[in-house]
């Protein structure tokens, strides 16, 4: 597996990752409005890394390059406990400044467990439109 920039080739399969990902992982939001261009205007302006094994698309993380911040990781679920997660944070947390953020919903416990056992702290409890989330950071 290799971590590796975007390119547009790439445009279908994240659009795909995403609205997968999103409808599996959210089970507790009414996601029939989830579409495959969410990924487009959600991902605006960031730079994206993906997970890339022979061609195939595994995943892919988006960051803020102005604010360290990172926005999107999201992992095919057919690979999901494969080292792809880790692979992309570790990548995002290598191009950027310290300390990098991130916003985790709090009831996504199984992205919470994740982020801790790779060194991420909870800073602070936040409210917002898709729920109520903690701000992590990584020093």
């Amino acid at each position: 597996m290799i971590i590796r920039d975007f390119s547009e080739d790439d445009r279908n399969a994240l659009r795909n990752i995403y609205l997968v990902s999103r409808r599996q992982t959210f089970s507790w939001f009414d996601t029939s409005g989830y579409t495959l261009n969410d990924f487009d205007k959600d991902t605006e302006g960031e730079r994206i890394l993906v997970a890339d094994k022979d061609g195939a698309i595994l995943g892919f993380i988006s960051c803020w390059l102005q604010d360290n911040f990172i926005h999107h990781l999201f992992v095919h679920p057919a690979y999901i406990n494969q080292g792809v997660g880790k692979a992309l944070l570790s990548e995002a947390i290598a191009m950027l400044n310290k300390p990098v953020t991130l916003k985790c919903l709090r009831r996504n416990e199984n992205a919470l467990a994740f982020y801790r056992t790779q060194g991420w702290q909870i800073e602070e409890k936040g409210e917002g439109k898709p729920g109520d989330y903690f701000l992590m950071s990584y020093q």
